[in-house]
């Protein structure tokens, strides 16, 4: 049929033109937003982070449910946690054997974070996705130097060593 191949042709174009995509912003066939999108993380989340990746070195774990660390985060940072899926690398979607995503449930790279923490790593800041494939298309970059309050804090505690306590205990470390 002519209109089936007419809306993928629109599909296709809605995809790959951005400037079009973020001219008309909605779709005229389902009215959903097809603008770019743009994410960005905040100092909070980021100090939240860093509170999780405490918490999971001290407990020896990095995979939990969300409920397992409700107490460290506020409610947006609650809501907002999953986001730090699409930033650099440091926390990950948990999946089952099969793998299935669970539904929240996450995962740190623990070396990733300690990486991060001590300004070793960078990650984007800011990210521009694509509504129709899901896709990064434009990312900012930063280290630990852009969280001053955060970093005031590592230079007065010093950076949590997950590894130090795992080599004052013989119990096993994923």
């Amino acid at each position: 049929m002519i209109i089936n191949q007419d809306i993928k042709d629109l599909h296709n174009e809605l995809k790959n033109n951005r400037d079009l995509r973020n001219k008309i912003k909605y779709c005229p066939l389902c009215n959903s937003n097809i603008a770019d999108r743009t994410v960005t993380v905040y100092k909070e989340l980021i100090e939240a982070l860093y509170a999780v990746y405490v918490d999971c070195g001290k407990n020896r774990r990095h995979e939990f449910a969300m409920k397992e660390i409700r107490h460290l985060l506020s409610r947006n940072n609650y809501a907002r946690f999953g986001d730090l899926v699409r930033f650099g690398g440091l926390v990950y979607k948990f999946k089952t054997e099969n793998g299935k995503k669970k539904k929240a449930k996450y995962g740190l790279n623990m070396k990733r974070c300690k990486e991060f923490f001590s300004g070793q790593r960078q990650i984007p800041l800011q990210i521009i996705l694509n509504p129709i494939t899901n896709e990064i298309i434009d990312s900012y970059y930063v280290n630990i130097n852009n969280f001053p309050s955060l970093l005031s804090m590592l230079d007065k505690d010093g950076i949590y060593d997950y590894e130090k306590d795992l080599s004052q205990q013989t119990a096993f470390w994923p």
